[in-house]
């Protein structure tokens, strides 16, 4: 049976109006709902719930509440650059919003030949020249080997899609790591609580320890000799937006 199209919702609503079988069956179910990928919606609305809601996902990736909410009946289909504007908003590969194919995260860890080798992406020191949160900005270089066995049972971490790594540049946490070496950041936790974080302030990628005091956040590094703590006031807090939280370094003995 052909498909004739969308039917006007206007006519719907006439008193008079009487669809005809075609259109019934038209109404039932579009040739796109007939092929949509096996929990495609559910992925959609699992990216929506973690969004804030339809409204703030739609807000932030610029499609407009109706056309998401008709991706989710299925009463239409989604073209590549509302997907592609969906997966950004959302930090999500389009490949896992339509088949569900791992990584979820655009930057997840990947699998390895070697099922107990997960690679972990390495990102670069600078921002993409783009608008967006923090996350969707991270540029990925390439991705590094782990053993999962470590990550599960010395950091006690099973969900690999969290992590990355940030590779040390200069001398500020000397003697805890110096330039050259390896931290490896759990995306997970963005809280601004003490501890050794990596944090974007000004535009800047940074790794440093950070304490809340009364007066704001002070910022410290390791090597306290050459670089002094500073404190950024409240009033500038909300420009910190914290990577994540690190949980290894990887140091080079040489």
């Amino acid at each position: 049976m052909p498909y004739l199209g969308k039917i006007k919702p206007e006519i719907l609503f006439q008193e008079d109006y009487v669809p005809s079988a075609i259109e019934i069956d038209t109404l039932k179910i579009a040739p796109w709902e007939r092929h949509v990928p096996e929990n495609f919606q559910a992925r959609l609305r699992e990216i929506a719930k973690e969004a804030g809601g339809n409204r703030a996902l739609c807000e932030k990736s610029g499609i407009s509440e109706r056309t998401f909410a008709n991706w989710l009946s299925g009463a239409s289909e989604p073209k590549i650059i509302g997907l592609s504007a969906i997966a950004n908003a959302a930090g999500v590969t389009i490949d896992w919003i339509v088949s569900g194919t791992k990584p979820k995260m655009a930057l997840g860890s990947r699998p390895h030949n070697d099922s107990e080798i997960i690679t972990i992406p390495w990102i670069a020191k600078t921002l993409k020249d783009i608008q967006g949160d923090v996350a969707q900005r991270l540029h990925v270089l390439t991705h590094m080997p782990f053993s999962t066995q470590f990550l599960e049972t010395r950091l006690l971490k099973t969900d690999f899609d969290q992590l990355c790594l940030l590779e040390v540049h200069g001398d500020s946490l000397h003697p805890t790591a110096n330039c050259g070496d390896f931290v490896l950041v759990d995306r997970s936790d963005t809280s601004k609580a003490d501890g050794l974080v990596s944090f974007v302030f000004q535009e800047n990628i940074l790794i440093k320890r950070i304490v809340n005091t009364l007066n704001g956040i002070e910022v410290i590094s390791d090597n306290k000799a050459l670089y002094p703590s500073h404190i950024i006031p409240p009033e500038q807090s909300e420009q910190l937006d914290i990577i994540g939280r690190i949980l290894w370094i990887g140091k080079t003995v040489l």
